[in-house]
């Protein structure tokens, strides 16, 4: 989970943007060895916020857009021509030294509901994700034994709108 989550700071780079609204990005690390907590959040005008143990600013960024080719997770990545809308990742190490923590993407995804589901179904069970049905989305572990949990819903008859979340909470 730690991995995915470190890699999440470089997404910026890659996808900076001044069209339309950008994606709103959230990344919180807590340590229980010691107690130290840093923050760093974009909204989806560019307006970012760091908050680490001495210091606090906030900056103004272009605005940054994520979509199906800025996201991979274990193998994994959004529906083809999905934007990301909102990316919210809390990470932390644990006693020992242990990572934990969850990742939540919302998304939008060009094609109706039972087509993302099915697309998504195939591409995880393919990366040896356990997956099973969970109402309109999906549910299980990816392939390094993480729950996820993906709901969808129909955004009109070619729109769906989506939220996964991996890791325990």
């Amino acid at each position: 989970m730690l991995r995915f989550a470190l890699l999440l700071p470089l997404l910026p780079l890659a996808a900076c943007d001044g069209s339309g609204t950008g994606t709103s990005i959230k990344i919180n690390a807590k340590s229980d060895e010691n107690g130290s907590s840093t923050t760093v959040s974009t909204d989806g005008n560019g307006q970012a916020a760091i908050k680490v143990p001495g210091f606090e600013g906030a900056i103004k960024l272009p605005q940054i857009h994520v979509n199906a080719e800025n996201f991979d997770m274990n193998g994994v990545k959004l529906y083809p021509n999905s934007q990301v809308r909102s990316l919210n990742v809390d990470a932390k190490s644990g006693d020992g030294g242990k990572d934990q923590g969850t990742v939540d993407i919302a998304f939008e995804s060009p094609a109706a509901l039972a087509t993302v589901q099915g697309w998504f179904r195939d591409k995880m069970t393919a990366r040896g994700f356990k997956v099973e049905a969970d109402g309109t989305g999906l549910k299980g572990t990816t392939n390094e034994g993480e729950p996820f949990r993906l709901a969808l819903s129909a955004d009109g008859d070619r729109k769906t709108k989506g939220k996964l979340e991996v890791g325990s909470k």
